[in-house]
């Protein structure tokens, strides 16, 4: 899920602000967005992006809840120059800067110094959530998986398997789509000659230390007769990187995200953490 900032003049920001706060919680998205439509400018932030800025800024009014697809939050104009001062920090953009996009967008054009605006987050409609879902093998480069790690387990820890794939899309370096025969065989064939593999298959990510043991065995199984798209990228971009995988089973984002904790532990412990030591 992505979300839409808004910069909002002051006066329209004051004139807005009792309308916002008592919507803001669960209010319509839409109608929402159309009390936003005279504002200044309107930049897209990555699904990465505002988990981190919600993160690493907590003294404005929030509402996240991530069952319901709701991420919010208003900026003040008086409390503006400090969130200017945060998301222009040096250090920080530095940090985040693997997954900047928009962000860096909207910190370049807020004022510095003063409270001529305001600022409101929303999330993007729910258009997103009715793609066809498919099989891939995603990969996310180390420093972008350092960066979202934390934001994964949470949505693997929830079974949200919808809301991760759209995390991994937005920040990675590219996928390898499979069929359902593709993924089958590819399960089958792990199953025959590489089982620890089928593990992490079934834990969906892997981290960046893991690489070089699960690229092994992908080779062994990667037929170029069955699976040409994988066979490819292990020959022309696997050495580019070590990087994490996310093995996206796409039948796993129809069921219900209230799986047992039971079930959860063992879909996210990967047997081939170990392989490489």
């Amino acid at each position: 899920m992505r979300c839409h900032a808004y910069l909002v003049p002051s006066e329209t920001y004051h004139d807005l602000e009792p309308q916002l706060l008592e919507q803001l919680r669960d209010g319509d998205r839409e109608q929402l967005a159309y009390l936003l439509g005279d504002s200044d400018l309107e930049v897209e932030l990555l699904s990465a992006e505002w988990r981190l800025l919600f993160d690493a800024w907590t003294d404005s009014y929030q509402v996240v809840d991530e069952a319901k697809r709701i991420a919010r939050m208003m900026v003040a104009p008086d409390e503006l120059p400090e969130f200017v001062r945060l998301v222009r920090d040096p250090e920080l953009r530095q940090r985040w800067s693997s997954v900047t996009f928009g962000l860096a967008e909207l910190a370049d054009a807020l004022p510095p110094d003063c409270n001529l605006t305001g600022i409101v987050i929303l999330e993007e409609s729910d258009d997103w959530q009715w793609s066809e879902p498919t099989h891939e093998i995603v990969a996310i480069r180390p420093e972008v998986f350092e960066l979202v790690d934390p934001f994964v387990t949470r949505l693997l820890d929830s079974g949200d398997h919808a809301m991760l794939v759209r995390l991994m899309a937005d920040h990675c370096e590219g996928a390898i789509e499979l069929s359902s025969e593709q993924w089958r065989n590819l399960q089958l064939l792990a199953t025959e000659q590489t089982p620890e593999l089928l593990g992490v298959i079934s834990g969906r990510i892997s981290a960046p230390s893991d690489y070089t043991s699960i690229r092994e065995a992908l080779t062994l199984i990667a037929d170029p007769r069955y699976q040409p798209s994988l066979d490819a990228w292990l020959r022309v971009h696997a050495g580019l990187a070590r990087y994490a995988l996310y093995f996206r089973d796409a039948s796993l984002e129809n069921e219900p995200r209230d799986v047992p904790t039971a079930i959860l532990e063992e879909q996210t412990t990967s047997p081939l953490r170990t392989l490489g030591s």
